[in-house]
């Protein structure tokens, strides 16, 4: 039995196992997270992991939920990370702050390598630590770039 795309992922990157991610990342992969918008390569994202395992060591991840499309071009995991910052991350110093972290990664796969990843955090811990002790700017651009599948213009109704 072969492990699921999600058992791999998050196996890679709580391991930080390099070369798996390579494998599993198109050389063009665009990254999205609240912070980072549009970030491109399998350099950025192995830069990325390293920083934030220099910041988390010993982090612990779980997958919670793991769902595709029926041509498995698309995958959702809900998965959680306990972390302690106790090293820098990028340029922000160490806070000691601890918690665990529930976010929700979308990827969309070509030739079953993953060319677009989007998360999401559900719980605000880490959140917190970026925006209050780090300070880290907000992304200007929050256009999604994909195209809409719908749009709906929401209608005044008068609730009483």
């Amino acid at each position: 039995m072969t492990d699921s795309f999600g058992v791999r992922y998050l196996t890679a990157v709580a391991s930080a196992d390099y070369d798996t991610l390579t494998e599993m990342y198109a050389d063009d992969v665009v990254f999205y997270t609240p912070f980072r918008r549009g970030d491109t390569g399998v350099a950025f994202i192995k830069g990325f992991l390293a920083a934030f395992h220099r910041a988390h060591p010993g982090l612990t991840a779980s997958l919670h939920d793991e769902f595709s499309n029926a041509d498995g071009t698309k995958v959702t995991l809900r998965m959680s990370i306990r972390w302690h910052n106790t090293g820098p991350f990028m340029t922000f110093p160490p806070t000691g702050s601890e918690g665990v972290e529930s976010e929700i990664h979308t990827f969309r796969l070509r030739d079953g390598r993953i060319v677009e990843q989007w998360v999401g955090h559900n719980t605000l811990g880490l959140t917190r630590q970026q925006l209050t002790d780090w300070q880290m700017p907000l992304p200007q651009d929050e256009q999604d770039p994909a195209p809409a599948i719908v749009t709906v213009q929401a209608t005044p109704v008068e609730v009483g």
